[in-house]
């Protein structure tokens, strides 16, 4: 046997080091041979693919409001609990607020209603309360995933029989026409 092995089985140590030195080893030829965009770990963009996604995206603004005496869920434009309308293969980004020095938490839940009337909740924001927002992103890549639901519906987790309202889903066509589902 020669002098390197038995100095691996004799010497904890070496032994640590040269299985360290393995798992690099092993992961660098993995990164050089294998196309980490066919395994799904990673997206990578072009640039022309960046400058579209940055252009396609739209913004909208939720804010939990007390109205009278039920809290509703109030838009950039003052409008109450808004239909929400967002666009088939867009980073749609839904931004929600509380008010300052407001305690009560809301939660932004967007869900998929079937056509037997199950629902499936697809996106759920981070609570907000006291001023604070959470950003979330809905991002329908293809209107064919969605056939399987009649309509969406948003709510608050903590407010849902007064702060809720439908979402509309659109989708450009070749001819630059608007498809709403």
């Amino acid at each position: 046997m020669s002098k390197g092995i038995e100095n691996i089985k004799k010497n904890p140590k070496t032994k640590y080091m040269f299985v360290l030195d393995l798992i690099v080893a092993v992961t660098i030829v993995f990164m050089l041979f294998v196309n980490i965009d066919s395994i799904g770990f990673v997206k990578v963009y072009s640039q022309e693919e960046q400058n579209q996604t940055q252009t396609n995206q739209t913004s909208i603004e939720l804010t939990g409001k007390l109205i009278g005496t039920a809290y509703r869920w109030v838009d950039s434009n003052s409008s109450i609990n808004p239909t929400l309308i967002v666009t088939s293969g867009v980073n749609n980004q839904i931004t929600v607020k509380s008010l300052q020095n407001d305690s009560e938490e809301h939660e932004l839940i967007i869900e998929g209603i079937t056509s037997s009337g199950d629902k499936e909740e697809l996106v759920i924001s981070d609570t907000v309360h006291d001023g604070s927002s959470s950003i979330v992103n809905f991002y329908p890549l293809d209107l064919q995933e969605y056939k399987n639901y009649k309509s969406f519906d948003y709510y608050c987790e903590y407010y849902p029989e007064t702060m809720k309202g439908n979402i509309k889903i659109t989708n450009y066509t070749a001819n630059n026409s608007r498809v709403t589902y």
